[in-house]
């Protein structure tokens, strides 16, 4: 086993909260809407769900002022694929996700929509 490769030289990436369609109740099921969308061209990581009817997800909803029953997820692209995602999140051609918050640290986008760190399981 080699030595653990140092902080500076590990790949940089961004976390960025999502909103998902109220229709997605399992994470294989926002797998499956992620990779039939444009986003299966990104490598992306999914961290935090939380489905529409979660108090979590209502939570984050009125802090946001968002009207539609959607769900909120949190993923983690690399730096080097950020601004593809956030313009493909921002585009017309993307009915179905929603960026809400981003930052280089999850701890951050965690606080920004009103999240706690979920238990270990």
């Amino acid at each position: 086993m080699g030595a653990k490769v140092s902080k500076a030289k590990r790949p940089k990436r961004r976390w960025i909260g999502i909103t998902i369609p109220a229709s997605i109740q399992t994470k294989q099921e926002l797998l499956a809407a992620i990779e039939s969308s444009n986003l299966s061209e990104y490598q992306i990581k999914l961290y935090d769900t939380y489905f529409s009817n979660t108090d979590a997800a209502a939570k984050t909803r009125f802090a946001f002022n968002i009207e539609d029953d959607v769900g909120i997820a949190i993923i983690c692209v690399l730096l080097s694929e950020y601004r593809g995602v956030r313009s493909y999140l921002a585009s017309k051609d993307n009915l179905e996700f929603t960026s809400i918050s981003s930052s280089g640290k999850i701890r951050l986008v965690r606080e920004r929509m009103g999240l706690s760190k979920p238990a270990r399981r």
